[in-house]
């Protein structure tokens, strides 16, 4: 399976969550910039559903980009703005590319 890398034609950022103090003690947590790579955005599916008395929109992306070593489901991913919740990182090929499966928005914090 070869790559093309001509569909990798649009930025993303992978961000990890860090965490510190903060003035009162109180556990603070901030995002940190791990890289912004070429990568080929689908949009895989969508679904609305009702949740806390209001409609809500849930998009499931995938993601592929040039294989590296340092990316896992504790990211998040930055397409356009918006962040996404990395549900699960697969190898493809011979470690060529990643697809990284996520879902739009964030969940718990992330």
């Amino acid at each position: 399976m070869g790559m093309d890398i001509g569909s990798m034609d649009q930025r993303v950022t992978l961000q990890r969550r860090t965490g510190s103090k903060d003035a009162v003690g109180q556990q603070a947590f901030t995002w940190t910039n791990v890289c912004t790579v070429w990568a080929q955005v689908q949009a895989v599916r969508g679904r609305e559903f009702f949740a806390a008395a209001q409609a809500q929109q849930e998009q499931t992306v995938k993601v592929r980009i040039r294989y590296r070593t340092d990316i896992d489901a504790t990211l998040r991913l930055v397409h356009k703005g918006v962040e996404h919740h990395i549900t699960g990182v697969i190898p493809v090929g011979r470690n060529e590319m990643l697809e990284i499966m996520c879902l739009e928005g964030v969940r718990d914090g992330r």
